[in-house]
């Protein structure tokens, strides 16, 4: 059986439509049947990061307004941007016995400015963030990440690094590199 994924089923229809109604003079047949342009996800790391970080707030926004709980009272909690990405890795020790893959993921740290409102007060929290993507045959694939909460005070340092892959900012990386490999990000 004929293997077809959904955009070549796609254009076979368009095809298809096109003759049925007579209109196949109008369209070439390399417009309807053309492969589509390469992947967003194929670009290299600083770029495909700094669409990241511009489109991460409202993916990471989305991410809390589905998981918000509406029968809690709670702060309501936005991300309102992202920072420059710094690219320079720490040294990590290879701590597995055979090692699947020499390449190492690529370390991405960033910054994120949240504003929490409750009871008449608002509050401003800078975030650190520590991101793992690594290459993958059909784009970039989120790893893992670590995060940091709370603002840098002499009082209150912010909170050791946690594991926070399956966090809001977390969900919405993977949302984001799931909406890229797919192609809809410009």
């Amino acid at each position: 059986m004929m293997n077809l994924n959904a955009g070549k089923l796609w254009r076979i229809l368009i095809l298809s439509a096109i003759i049925w109604f007579g209109g196949a003079e109008r369209f070439p047949l390399s417009q309807v049947i053309a492969e589509p342009t390469a992947n967003n996800c194929d670009r290299n790391l600083e770029t495909l990061t700094a669409s990241l970080l511009k489109d991460l707030p409202n993916y990471a926004n989305r991410v809390i307004q589905r998981t918000k709980d509406l029968d809690r009272e709670v702060i309501d909690n936005y991300i309102i941007s992202a920072g420059r990405a710094n690219f320079v890795p720490l040294n990590l020790p290879n701590l597995q016995y055979e090692p699947i893959d020499s390449q190492s993921p690529e370390q991405i740290f960033f910054t994120v400015l949240e504003r929490q409102y409750s009871d008449r007060q608002v509050r401003e929290i800078q975030t650190y963030h520590w991101l793992f993507l690594t290459p993958s045959d059909s784009g970039w694939r989120m790893v893992m990440m670590f995060s940091r909460f709370g603002n840098e005070s002499e009082l209150r340092p912010p909170t050791p690094p946690r594991e926070t892959s399956n966090g809001i900012l977390g969900q919405g990386v993977q949302l984001w590199l799931r909406d890229c490999r797919a192609g809809k990000i410009k």
